[in-house]
């Protein structure tokens, strides 16, 4: 008897032995490089390949911390189980070696693991790679300038690639960019995200089959000759533009969302902050529908509703709170103790990601103890990040001066361009900080530097504004004047017509090419100066460009968990369009698809699909404005107010014809448990009056955008039970029949 016990046991022992050695692990490699100075980095030194300009970052540390706690609270990584390596301590040897020992020697069948690279994106020369351009993509090591080489992709891919044979689930997130640091548009000092490459010939011939078509799912930041970016966040945090993209976009996700819907929703937010980058999602199609990071697992895992939990008292009546940004917890957002009609607290700082802290609202007291949990119960608007606009302003003797400089320029055979969306000029001359500079690839010098640009070059001369048309623009809502072209969403720009002076509000990152892809206009209208009404048309101007801007920004609660998703059928053969393109002329049907795996229950709300133009023109499509909300509560069933047993997996909204001005068009849902009676709000032109005016909270929030006025209020609270979802279509002119 004594013997079986023993055997029992010991069966008992290697059968959870072997249980927990079967759990999938999740792990993951995080480099993020600010610094490339090499100072502190104690290494032999060798050449160094010449003439990069390997300048410093500032937003990758701050990148890879934020997704170490998207990782922790979204996904279920153990802090114990993410490696990080910052600054200098990510050297070639480092990375490498972390991608063998962390990742792959540990990785067995259904492991999810994550490599996240934050930095520099370069290429090398190898004159016997199968590339056309014989140039390898690589990543820039931070001892790069002791010499390293730069990290390969055909390095790279052998480690991936074996990873998979393991059976692991292998995601890849680069925040890089291949294409080198050189100038673009009007603003050409911008921080980008790649250097120029090594031309060290490294005369590799080897053929490594891509992760991407081995089962891993690839996240770039751009395509091959675009260029990533850095950006300025809400509260002045810089931030690589994509990786903050995909940082919301992972906390707004959907229960089940596939990784494809969670990349459109960080596209669609990178097509502001960076309009002319261009994000790549590269996998399997069984890849990209399963969700991200997914493990297998958790298909059908539902998200409960936003709860936090008090961690511990601060101060009189506040409490330190767990949960905060990651949760979609803003400032001003009222809780109660879950369960409960008592106390009710409001949160007043975001504390990281991570923690918040609340205040009790004054007509309740509580005693709440570590643990207790809290739920959201009204939601309030974050700020959003404002509209930025550099006004670079000077007095009448500098546009004399501007003159002399332009006729120099036109003597030397210089090509002096009228207009830098047109062509993207080689060479800047501008006004700043009281003085004349000459900027080109990136390098600012002083203006005498103009006899030296050879002749054929080109050159803009951007004209700076006289103090009397800047302080007659004067300030708008949600409208931040900055002090320099760095970060600015738009320049006011000036330009010699002739004998006049023009001016117009100027996208810096964007040229005429460029339209096609934008979500918001490359420039407005130029304006003569001189006229009685030239400020208050560059005033009206601003004002459509924050509106514009207002409505990318909107956000909605993070709790409300949408069980649907905005499409769009060809009415001629009922295809979904999958491509993202529309034909002009050409007739589709809107319709709305259920999620896969969306967690229930399912309950009936209000539906309003719109679209807004890149020049800020909205069409109402559904439901018929004339109508108002009338027929538009979805799914249709008798009893609004229960769930729904079996709801459809398609509803069809109504039929719209893709007409001029094509380009890039954003396609508005909004789903709401209370109906929208002001639908005029929600078309027509961006800059048109509030009429009617808005009745309940939600059409007042909806309203802000047009009227500017974002902030904390009274009125700024609603019910988390409504959420705004955008998509966006590039439409383009009729195909032409062939013959």
């Amino acid at each position: 008897m004594r013997r079986g016990t023993i055997a029992l046991a010991l069966f008992c022992f290697l059968w959870n032995h072997q249980a927990e050695a079967e759990v999938p692990r999740r792990r993951a490699l995080l480099v993020g490089i600010n610094d490339y100075s090499a100072s502190r980095i104690h290494l032999p030194r060798r050449a160094a390949a010449r003439g990069r300009d390997l300048g410093d970052l500032d937003g990758a540390v701050t990148d890879v911390e934020t997704m170490r706690e998207l990782l922790v609270a979204r996904y279920g990584f153990e802090r114990a189980d993410i490696v990080m390596l910052p600054n200098q301590k990510a050297t070639r040897s480092a990375i490498l070696e972390a991608l063998r020992n962390h990742l792959l020697a540990p990785a067995k069948k259904g492991d999810v693991l994550l490599f996240y690279y934050s930095g520099h994106g370069s290429q090398v020369k190898n004159t016997r790679s199968a590339e056309r351009d014989q140039l390898d993509e690589s990543l820039v090591p931070a001892d790069s300038r002791l010499g390293a080489p730069d990290i390969r992709d055909k390095e790279l891919a052998p480690i991936f690639n074996a990873i998979l044979d393991r059976g692991a689930r292998l995601t890849i997130v680069l925040d890089a960019c291949h294409s080198g640091s050189g100038a673009r548009g009007i603003d050409p000092t911008r921080r980008v995200r790649g250097v120029k490459p090594d031309l060290r010939d490294v005369a590799d011939a080897e053929i490594v089959m891509r992760p991407e078509d081995r089962g891993a799912l690839v996240l770039s930041a751009a395509q091959d000759l675009d260029q990533a970016f850095e950006t300025l966040d809400e509260r002045n945090v810089i931030r690589g533009a994509f990786s903050w993209a995909l940082a919301r976009a992972i906390r707004d996700a959907v229960p089940g969302e596939s990784a494809d819907d969670t990349f459109l929703r960080a596209r669609a937010r990178l097509r502001v902050d960076a309009p002319s980058q261009e994000p790549v999602l590269a996998g399997r199609a069984g890849v990209r529908l399963a969700p991200f990071l997914a493990d297998g697992t958790e298909r059908r895992a539902r998200r409960p509703r936003t709860v936090l939990a008090v961690e511990q008292p601060t101060r009189g009546e506040t409490y330190l709170l767990q949960g905060g940004w990651v949760d979609g917890v803003t400032v001003g957002s009222e809780l109660r103790v879950a369960g409960q009609n008592g106390a009710r607290l409001e949160v007043t700082a975001l504390h990281g990601l991570l923690q918040c802290e609340a205040r009790l609202v004054a007509s309740t007291r509580a005693d709440l103890q570590p643990g207790t949990l809290l739920e959201v119960v009204a939601w309030a608007e974050p700020p959003g990040r404002p509209l930025r606009v550099w006004v670079p302003r000077a007095t009448d003797p500098v546009f004399g001066d501007a003159r002399i400089l332009r006729r120099e320029a036109l003597s030397r055979g210089i090509d002096v361009i009228d207009d830098p969306t047109d062509t993207m000029p080689k060479h800047l001359l501008r006004w700043r900080n009281a003085a004349w500079e000459l900027v080109a690839g990136g390098r600012v010098m002083t203006a005498d530097r103009l006899r030296q640009i050879p002749a054929g070059d080109s050159l803009f001369l951007q004209l700076p504004v006289s103090p009397r048309v800047a302080g007659e623009i004067g300030a708008l809502n949600d409208v931040e004047m900055t002090s320099g072209p760095e970060m600015a969403d738009y320049i006011l720009v000036g330009r010699f017509a002739g004998s006049r002076i023009e001016y117009a509000w100027v996208c810096p990152l964007l040229t005429r090419a460029d339209a096609a892809r934008a979500v918001t206009p490359v420039r407005s209208a130029w304006i003569a100066d001189g006229r009685r009404d030239t400020a208050l048309v560059l005033r009206s101007a601003l004002e459509r460009l924050r509106r514009i801007h207002g409505w990318h920004e909107l956000a909605s609660p993070a709790a409300a968990d949408p069980h649907y998703r905005l499409a769009i059928r060809r009415s001629r053969d009922g295809q979904l369009v999958e491509n993202g393109t529309l034909s002009g002329n050409e007739i589709y049907r809107l319709v709305l698809r259920a999620r896969e795996n969306a967690p229930g229950p399912i309950y009936a709300r209000y539906v309003y699909a719109f679209v807004i133009d890149r020049d800020g023109k909205g069409v109402l499509l559904f439901p018929d404005s004339a109508s108002g909300s009338v027929e538009n509560l979805l799914p249709v069933t008798p009893n609004p107010g229960r769930p729904l047993r079996d709801p459809p997996r398609e509803i069809p909204l109504g039929r719209f014809r893709v007409t001029e001005p094509y380009g890039l068009d954003t396609y508005f849902l909004l789903l709401t448990d209370e109906p929208v009676t002001t639908l005029a709000n929600l078309e027509g032109d961006a800059v048109r009056s509030l009429e009617p005016s808005p009745k309940t909270v939600l059409e007042k929030l909806l309203a802000r955008p047009i009227s500017g006025t974002r902030g904390l209020d009274a009125s700024s609270h609603t019910p988390p039970n409504w959420s705004i979802e955008k998509v966006t279509y590039q439409s383009g002119a009729p195909k032409r029949a062939s013959r």
